[in-house]
């Protein structure tokens, strides 16, 4: 698929290597299509060569998913490799499900780079799927006919991979190209975006509509089509807000959206009082707190409930607080990009704000969605 921002959308990863200095990591839910890619291949080869013993096939089918996820990860480390040559900070990579994801920290600054970015992984895949057929043309002989047969089998799932990805909507590399193409038309980013995540949400009806009706004539492989077009629903409708939200938050500063008029609490108050007096009575689950002028912590709801209730008499603020060296904290005038950025690079769900060493507001993900609304209903979204 596509590079996007798409920070926290893959909560359970395990990071597995950094090639060329970026950062792979496998979605929990790679294990699930890993196996079933595994076992057909298996399958494959057992119904091509009933005389193979089963262990065989099991190492057979084995080494060829292995080699399609190689595949799946290269396509991938092409866009990341395209985009860090074109100046797009990469944050990583992620194998799930239905493939593979790109994130990166930034939007394409131009038409033209968001066209090689998302044109270079199909066409991996289809250099790819030629490598594979020409060794098993040239070389089958030698190889023996089970490795030819993987090597045709892994060339024309290379194949489909590049055609499927190149199907005309966003999230898939296909609608990035078209995002592209209607932005270089147009010269505007958020129309072009909104067409394309279109597409792609027709995509998602499309197979969900397909998947639905294979499970009404009995073929359960329904669950899969209608599997993958839930997920590219999804992922299309986010890929066309986050352009917007990142147009919206062009040259707006975090203290143009935090929360100001904070409340704050002192270091020697007794939780019992902080939780009489502040926590039941504003709708808040954080308070910094404040000595002579001096921000130098906050208390959270979750650090109050990990204390035992028979010590809220006992137990002072300062003892419970998270130190101010701990907590997430920004400037006023830092971009809005650069902190939504640090948001969900470290999957935090506020910061504060902070001015001569005291805070001065608050900001989390609620801000930033609501500025979003009620930028939309002024009609503020520009045609960047």
């Amino acid at each position: 698929m596509a590079p996007g921002i798409v920070g926290g959308v893959f909560g359970n990863s395990v990071r597995i290597g950094a090639p060329f200095g970026i950062e792979v990591r496998i979605d929990v839910s790679w294990l699930v299509i890993a196996f079933l890619i595994g076992w057909s291949f298996a399958i494959q080869f057992g119904l091509e060569f009933p005389d193979m013993a089963t262990s065989t096939t099991v190492v057979f089918g084995a080494a060829s998913a292995a080699i399609f996820f190689g595949s799946v990860l290269l396509h991938e480390l092409s866009h990341s490799v395209m985009a860090r040559r074109l100046g797009i900070p990469v944050a990583g990579i992620t194998l799930f499900l239905f493939g593979g994801v790109t994130e990166t920290k930034a939007e394409a600054e131009s038409a033209g780079d968001e066209f090689r970015i998302a044109v270079v992984g199909p066409l991996t895949s289809l250099g790819l799927a030629g490598l594979f057929w020409l060794v098993a043309l040239l070389a089958g002989g030698l190889l023996g006919e089970p490795v030819t047969f993987g090597l045709e089998r892994l060339a024309f799932i290379n194949l489909l991979l590049a055609v499927f990805n190149m199907l005309p909507g966003m999230p898939l590399d296909g609608g990035r190209v078209l995002r592209s193409l209607l932005w270089k038309s147009t010269g505007s980013l958020i129309q072009a975006t909104r067409t394309a995540a279109r597409g792609g949400q027709l995509l998602a009806a499309l197979l969900i509509g397909l998947g639905i009706y294979q499970l009404f004539i009995g073929n359960l492989g329904g669950l899969w089509f209608a599997a993958i077009g839930w997920f590219l629903l999804q992922a299309a409708i986010s890929s066309g807000r986050q352009v917007v939200i990142r147009s919206l938050l062009k040259g707006v500063d975090a203290g143009d959206l935090m929360s100001p008029d904070l409340v704050t609490i002192p270091p020697r108050l007794t939780l019992q009082e902080v939780v009489d007096s502040y926590f039941l009575r504003y709708d808040h689950s954080a308070f910094p707190v404040e000595d002579e002028g001096v921000t130098t912590g906050l208390l959270t709801l979750r650090a109050v409930r990990q204390v035992d209730r028979d010590e809220w008499e006992r137990r002072k603020v300062f003892s419970v607080m998270t130190q101010i060296e701990d907590v997430h904290t920004v400037p006023a005038d830092l971009s809005m990009e650069a902190v939504l950025e640090q948001l969900q690079a470290e999957e935090i769900d506020r910061v504060l704000v902070m001015e001569g060493g005291r805070a001065i507001g608050i900001l989390t993900p609620r801000d930033i969605a609501r500025w979003v609304q009620r930028s939309e209903e002024l009609g503020l979204v520009g045609d960047a």
